[in-house]
């Protein structure tokens, strides 16, 4: 019997074939679109999506599991596996963590572990790869929940949206203010603190949110690992790994793709940085 399986939800980017060779199950949320529900990763791939992004009308929005989806998942892999640590989307900004908190309290509260990441999209699949590496080498669910927490302070990230249009239509703008800040080109940039999503920079053109966003990577000091990340456009990805490369020569940086989740409110043209901390 295998000893702790971990479990995620579709926010988490991973690369290729992760979520194979680790044994990951993944628990998708919901996209609904022009009176469709698509499964996020299931019944909708992440090209899927961010080409219904740019070409057809209507405002994605994106919804969490429900408690029974968790229900089916905790008791489909506790058949074969002694427990269960589960790691999901912040908390506040998401309601994944508490559907899947209180899915383990119904199926069974001391095997099963539930972890909140403070994060998402790339860095929260960096925390469910490297906890289910360590399950692989058999550690306990203490262990493993014991691992993840340690890591999630030093998690971080950044992004940038290419235009002020899907935050319009998601309605965190105003058109007046939309409006307004297309004509001025500001940039929004954003980063995730304890959690939460807040304001980093706001700057007039993507030049400079890319030189803004690599200068806040470098300030963050010795990092393990960095990648780059993008929608549906990776050219500023690329500008941006240029300069973050200037920063950290020694470093192999990484390129991720972000889902549904963050792609429904800034577009297809959004670009960010995500570091691991050294310890």
């Amino acid at each position: 019997m295998t000893r702790v399986r971990v479990v995620t939800d579709s926010t988490a980017d991973m690369d290729e074939g992760e979520p194979e060779r680790l044994g990951i199950t993944m628990v998708p949320l919901n996209v609904h679109w022009n009176g469709e529900a698509y499964q996020d990763k299931v019944e909708i791939s992440v090209d899927e999506f961010y080409r219904k992004l740019r070409e057809e009308e209507g405002v994605p929005r994106t919804s969490q599991p429900s408690v029974g989806q968790f229900v089916e998942v905790y008791r489909r892999l506790l058949e074969r596996a002694e427990s269960i640590v589960s790691v999901h989307i912040s908390s506040k900004i998401s309601g994944t963590y508490n559907a899947a908190q209180l899915a383990a309290q119904q199926v069974a509260p001391d095997r099963i572990a539930v972890v909140d990441s403070k994060i998402l999209c790339y860095p929260l699949g960096v925390l469910a790869t490297r906890t289910a590496e360590v399950a692989q080498q058999g550690a306990s669910m203490a262990e493993c929940v014991a691992f993840a927490e340690a890591l999630v302070p030093r998690l971080r990230l950044f992004a940038a949206a290419d235009t002020l249009e899907f935050l319009r239509r998601g309605g965190r703008l105003t058109r007046a203010q939309a409006f307004a800040g297309t004509l001025l080109a500001i940039k929004p940039m954003v980063q995730l603190v304890d959690g939460e999503i807040i304001p980093a920079e706001r700057v007039r053109t993507r030049v400079a949110a890319i030189k803004k966003m690599a200068e806040l990577v470098a300030a963050l000091g010795p990092l393990e690992e960095v990648a780059v990340l993008y929608g549906d456009d990776p050219a500023p990805a690329e500008q941006l790994e240029q300069l973050i490369r200037m920063a950290y020569p020694d470093l192999s940086i990484k390129r991720g793709r972000t889902g549904a989740v963050v792609g429904a409110h800034n577009g297809p043209g959004l670009y960010g940085a995500y570091a691991l901390l050294a310890k």
